[in-house]
């Protein structure tokens, strides 16, 4: 069996072995109750655990949650915008809203001091949330490292209820960094949960597939704990964007994404440089058309820059035909990245001085 580690990278070879594996149902089994969403539509959210008993909670008009966390190791970039779409999806079916900035985690597996995740909290996370759509009024908003007491005091409490075998297992290996940010993690999974924010609640955590074994291991964990009656969270799960040049998205490499504070030249030169489905001369391009699934370019489009189904299609038509040559499809993206980006900026500074004064009235003292 596989073995997928949350905090290095994941190589998803096969999704549907991979779900097979751990047990994630496809998000075909829901999609008629859910709102119309082109990341299911389009395949980009493919699975989900108990995602029925979420729903069943709005149905009935019975509270519901959804909750994610950000990691401020790296800058937001489009392999981001997944996550932020789902929990925006949520809050508009009327789910509460809890956001975690894991500064712990990034501290203990990151080597990201607090102070210095707590900047890119704002400028590279908290801003774009907002810019894209969070309202954070109706947020629960915090940093793992001002949680309160009674957070950390629950993280410990867990522990009782995990063997060192089970997280090694899990895990690959019971390292004490990372057996300290899963077990905080644990507690922010369920927080929506806790006394003071109104008990047990169906809850759903939007993730990548990395995050899975953290949502297993909530699960067990919420089965297990006597001192609560904690629902076991549902979750969904989204594909990963590949990178500009093909393989993996990566925060370490600039080049193999776009973020959404890129410059918009800077973005273009990234999209020049990227791979494409393009044949090797014009001639054979117009003969047997383009290769679409080893497009990066085609990928971005369908995920992020194009609303419009049928546009889409056409699109697709156009460049499998051979119709349309890698160039034409590289400009198209690049006009509609350079719209998205230009309104994004704006409406990120319209958030700013909201943003600013919230983490000024939420922030704790740094330990």
């Amino acid at each position: 069996m596989a073995e997928i580690d949350p905090w290095g990278d994941v190589d998803v070879g096969d999704y549907d072995e991979t779900m097979a594996q751990f047990g994630i149902e496809p998000i075909e089994s829901v999609a008629e109750r859910l709102p119309d969403d082109r990341l299911v539509r389009r395949g980009v959210v493919f699975g989900q655990r108990d995602l029925d008993r979420v729903l069943d909670a709005r149905d009935a008009g019975e509270p519901f949650a959804v909750m994610t966390g950000l990691m401020p190791s790296g800058r937001f970039h489009f392999g981001h915008l997944a996550v932020v779409e789902q929990v925006l999806t949520f809050q508009e079916m009327g789910a509460a809203v809890t956001l975690c900035a894991a500064d712990v985690e990034s501290y203990v597996t990151r080597d990201v001091s607090l102070s210095e995740a707590r900047e890119r909290v704002v400028e590279e996370y908290l801003l774009n949330y907002v810019a894209l759509g969070l309202d954070l009024d109706s947020t629960d908003f915090y940093f793992q490292s001002g949680a309160g007491n009674d957070h950390h005091v629950r993280s410990k409490l867990f522990a009782r209820h995990v063997t060192e075998n089970e997280f090694a297992a899990t895990y690959g290996g019971a390292d004490p960094a990372k057996m300290t940010a899963a077990f905080t993690q644990y507690a922010d999974v369920l927080r929506p949960q806790s006394p003071e924010r109104g008990g047990p609640k169906p809850t759903v955590v939007p993730v990548g597939i990395d995050q899975d074994p953290h949502v297993r291991m909530t699960r067990d964990v919420a089965s297990r704990f006597r001192d609560a009656d904690y629902v076991k969270p549902a979750s969904t799960y989204h594909r990963f964007l590949r990178g500009l040049q093909g393989g993996k998205m990566s925060s370490s490499d600039p080049d193999s994404y776009v973020a959404l504070t890129d410059d918009v030249e800077d973005a273009k030169r990234k999209i020049d440089r990227a791979k494409t489905g393009g044949r090797v001369s014009v001639e054979e391009h117009r003969r047997k058309g383009a290769d679409i699934e080893e497009d990066v370019v085609f990928e971005l489009l369908a995920a992020h820059l194009i609303a419009d189904d049928d546009e889409l299609e056409r699109i697709r038509e156009e460049y499998e035909s051979g119709a349309m040559l890698s160039g034409e499809l590289k400009s198209i993206a690049k006009e509609r990245l350079a719209a998205f980006l230009r309104e994004h900026r704006r409406k990120r500074e319209a958030a700013r001085p909201e943003v600013e004064q919230y983490v000024a009235e939420h922030t704790v003292a740094e330990p």
